[in-house]
């Protein structure tokens, strides 16, 4: 999956090495991935605060000649894969871009540097500076948004190609000597194809190699820029200016892409906090929560996946039914303690009440008869007289001096 340039340029290096030259190993060239602050940009036209000046967009190349493994020039797929896995689960970062300049390479480069993308839980922008073909614009269609540099960006050259070189199986020089390739007996279609292509028969090698992985590349294509057309899939590359809607989405600067990030992002929390919503009981539960929610708001687990745990959380298990039938059972018994209570004490009162009223009654009928006995002996005194003695005729004392005097005749007047 490369680009025709993109081969010519690399076949010098591979003669050079093939006759034996020195390669200068220099791995100065290969681009650093970074973060760039979102404190350098602002949002719209008319600069207002950034909401997200305290953030970063993490920025990884992918050019030169795509390869699975990293070389000398460039970083591998599979590094620049696990560059983005990483930077990902970074709080301060709340997105990622790809700068592509690249004419594609080998097929096994992009299967595992897509998967990479699909599990990003932060939105990723790419943005093409000079080139994205073949297997490059094959690996970018997995991001949010494709933005090109300059209008006559190359872009596309969606297919496969295969390069077959060789001596032929028996090989005769000049001067006599023979060289020859031999198979067991038991491997007749190891390298069948190869051997067929060597001898002007690529038919094999297109059923088997090419056009499998031409269709694959084809049905990816349209899965992920739907708006593409057949004609654009057949290997043809265009200038970017050709293809805006269409294999890319518009053409921007650097800055535009920055932007495309933090709107994505800022319309990624939105739908997360409308999703976070609908798990009310998982929302309850804050450690659950913060397993489930990155700190910037984004869902690291899957929507199936926030369903199923809601759904665990909102059905009662086996303890948790056993000690709602205890609950409710203590509840019951508890409710029939204050019934009864309640008619105990209803009971009490009315006794109560019985007792009170027969107590008012003798008070009542006490009080009669203490004002009649009243009306009946006025000073209140009741004496017998004694038979033995005449009735004493004393009139009451005024004064207590005139009571001891009366009290002194009396004593001696029984004397």
């Amino acid at each position: 999956m490369i680009h025709p340039q993109q081969a010519a340029a690399m076949l010098p290096l591979v003669r050079g090495i093939i006759d034996g030259n020195l390669i200068d190993l220099d791995k100065s060239e290969r681009k650093e991935a970074k973060k760039v602050s979102c404190a350098d940009f602002y949002v719209g036209e008319s600069k207002q605060v950034n909401p997200y000046t305290d953030k970063s967009v993490y920025v990884t190349y992918l050019d030169g000649t795509m390869t699975k493994y990293g070389s000398c020039f460039s970083y591998g797929t599979r590094e620049i894969a696990q560059e983005l896995l990483e930077a990902d689960k970074d709080p301060e970062i709340i997105g990622h871009i790809i700068v592509a300049d690249s004419g594609g390479g080998a097929a096994d480069s992009v299967p595992e540097l897509a998967a990479a993308i699909k599990q990003l839980t932060k939105p990723i922008v790419s943005y093409i500076d000079g080139m994205a073909a073949s297997a490059c614009i094959y690996a970018i269609s997995y991001t949010k948004k494709i933005i090109a540099h300059h209008i006559f960006d190359q872009v596309g050259c969606v297919g496969t190609m295969i390069t077959v070189s060789g001596w032929p199986k028996v090989r005769h020089d000049p001067n006599g000597y023979m060289q020859i390739r031999i198979y067991a007996d038991q491997s007749e279609e190891k390298n069948a194809d190869y051997e067929a292509a060597l001898e002007g028969n690529t038919q094999l090698i297109k059923e088997e190699v090419l056009n499998p992985l031409c269709q694959a590349f084809i049905d990816d294509m349209k899965a992920n820029r739907p708006s593409s057309t057949d004609d654009q899939l057949k290997g043809k590359t265009y200038f970017a200016k050709d293809v805006v809607g269409t294999l890319i989405d518009e053409i921007g600067s650097f800055e535009d892409a920055v932007q495309a990030v933090m709107d994505l992002a800022a319309e990624q929390n939105n739908q997360t906090s409308e999703k976070m919503a609908k798990y009310p009981k998982l929302e309850s539960i804050p450690e659950l929560e913060e397993q489930a929610y990155a700190e910037d708001g984004s869902t690291i687990l899957q929507e199936c996946q926030l369903e199923a745990i809601e759904q665990a959380l909102s059905t009662p298990r086996a303890e948790e039914n056993e000690l709602q039938s205890q609950m409710d059972t203590l509840k019951a018994e508890h409710a029939a303690e204050v019934s009864k209570l309640t008619e105990t004490i209803k009971d009490q009162n009315a006794q109560i009440n019985q007792k009170d009223a027969r107590i008012s009654e003798l008070e009542t009928a006490l009080s009669a008869s203490i004002h009649k006995n009243d009306q009946e002996d006025p000073a209140g005194v009741h004496s017998e007289a004694d038979p033995a003695h005449k009735v004493d005729e004393f009139a009451p004392a005024k004064t207590y001096e005139e009571a001891a005097e009366a009290c002194r005749e009396f004593l001696n007047r029984k004397k």
